[in-house]
């Protein structure tokens, strides 16, 4: 059974894990790695039901959760990198004290 709106929504679900594998990947390499998964899924047959096309989106999603899992372990000593300069910040770790000249 052919249903244009299952159709449609699974064209806009490849077009969208085609963008996030070129956003997430960190390189060519992992970059062309990420393409070619996700051409392997787009290559499916298109679900026809619309049951189907949501099991679809949860495996594109299990992809694009696992694509990004290997940059999490990368980015790891830059958060705290990130977070040991904003506790030492000033004035934003140190509000300025209040007076009744400031009043």
């Amino acid at each position: 059974m052919f249903d244009p709106f299952v159709q449609s929504e699974w064209q806009q679900l490849c077009a969208h894990l085609g963008k996030c594998a070129e956003g997430i990947a960190r390189n060519s390499d992992e970059k062309a790695d990420f393409v070619q998964e996700t051409e392997k899924f787009s290559d499916q047959p298109a679900p026809e039901r619309y049951r189907d096309l949501l099991v679809r989106t949860a495996e594109a999603a299990r992809l694009a959760i696992r694509w990004q899992g290997t940059r999490d372990i990368d980015f790891a000593h830059d958060e705290a990198v990130i977070d040991e300069a904003g506790s030492e910040s000033f004035p934003a770790g140190d509000p300025p004290t209040f007076s009744h000249a400031h009043a």
